[in-house]
């Protein structure tokens, strides 16, 4: 429905270009002494025919669409055309006017009109050569993005998907444990972690959601290591109201936060804690992940992860943009900060 009517509005251009044309063409005529009425039906009959054959050299190049606008069967079809102008004018002026007025008004100018018909059905067709060759190329363009998008979005299910069982199996093991030693705490922990999947399996990777979303789902994953940690897992959000209410990519922090955890907490005994601080400008939003790390483990570690990979590539598969991602340690803390550009 779209296509057809971008393709009526387009033919309904092309026949006021024509009329404007034909104006031009009255103006000419009557300015080199052709009578008022013999100027105005030369103009309007050759418009009408013009708009005509226009429509047919549409429906020619929109069904058989040459790869190149100059070739010998344009040339070909523009000689036929323009044949046939001469003889659709010259018969439809001899039937409605005087035979005078062609001998001494049409038919004297016959070489230099076939010219012009010429000239001006070939400039027709090139325009809707044009016209094709842009649609042509915009639905390519428009496959080629699909295509795309869709390559993209299976490749993000395919992160989410990779990173849900490494949470996932990791809590169910403590859930097991603490079902012996303390059950209270099992059946706390079993219920953190059905709100938490129940936030994390109703959301589109490819979602943006407000910070503040984001956050409340961070709370209830970092409670849900906090009974498995216990005193040794402390964790401190920085933020405001303005930055939460900008967007940022559905479930973006969560292996963040579990990076910091891994490194932090996996080769030690010693209690740590994670600071997470949210700054914004408007335009920007970036959120740092601060932590202590064994420098040991992490050297152990080094290259064997898949978090923060997989965040640098959906951050640039969300925003075409690199760099977004950035890491630094000192010899006590391991600091990952992401930007998030407000779209």
């Amino acid at each position: 429905m779209e296509t057809r009517s971008s393709s009526n509005q387009v033919k309904i251009k092309f026949s006021l270009w024509v009329m404007a044309a034909s104006a031009i063409q009255f103006v000419l005529l009557w300015g080199n002494g052709f009578h008022f009425t013999i100027a105005l039906r030369d103009a309007l009959l050759s418009s009408l025919i013009m708009i005509l054959l226009g429509q047919i050299l549409y429906l020619i190049q929109h069904n058989f669409h040459p790869p190149k606008p100059l070739n010998f069967v344009n040339f070909a079809i523009i000689f036929v055309f323009t044949g046939m102008f001469q003889l659709a004018f010259n018969g439809i002026y001899k039937l409605l006017f005087t035979d005078y007025d062609w001998q001494h008004y049409v038919f004297p100018f016959e070489a230099v009109r076939a010219v012009m018909a010429f000239f001006f059905l070939l400039l027709i067709s090139l325009n809707w050569w044009i016209q094709k060759n842009a649609q042509t190329q915009a639905n390519i363009q428009e496959q080629l993005l699909e295509k795309e998008r869709a390559l993209t979005k299976a490749e993000l299910d395919n992160i989410h998907q990779q990173l849900q069982p490494h949470f996932l199996f990791n809590s169910l093991n403590s859930i097991s444990a603490l079902t012996i030693l303390e059950p209270t705490e099992a059946h706390r922990m079993i219920q953190l972690l059905s709100n938490f999947l129940r936030g994390t399996l109703r959301k589109d990777v490819q979602q943006l959601v407000p910070l503040k979303e984001e956050l409340e789902q961070i709370r209830l994953y970092l409670e849900i290591e906090k009974v498995r940690f216990g005193h040794r897992l402390t964790t401190e959000i920085n933020s405001n109201d303005a930055c939460e209410d900008l967007k940022v990519p559905a479930l973006i922090l969560q292996p963040i936060l579990e990076n910091a955890i891994k490194y932090g907490l996996y080769g030690q005994v010693n209690a740590i804690t994670i600071s997470v601080n949210v700054l914004c400008d408007g335009k920007l939003l970036t959120v740092t992940v601060s932590s202590p790390y064994d420098t040991q483990f992490v050297n152990a570690s080094e290259g064997k992860g898949f978090g923060l990979a997989s965040i640098q590539r959906r951050l640039s598969l969300f925003f075409g943009q690199s760099g977004l991602l950035t890491t630094a340690k000192t010899e006590e803390l391991f600091t990952t900060t992401i930007c998030i550009p407000q779209l």
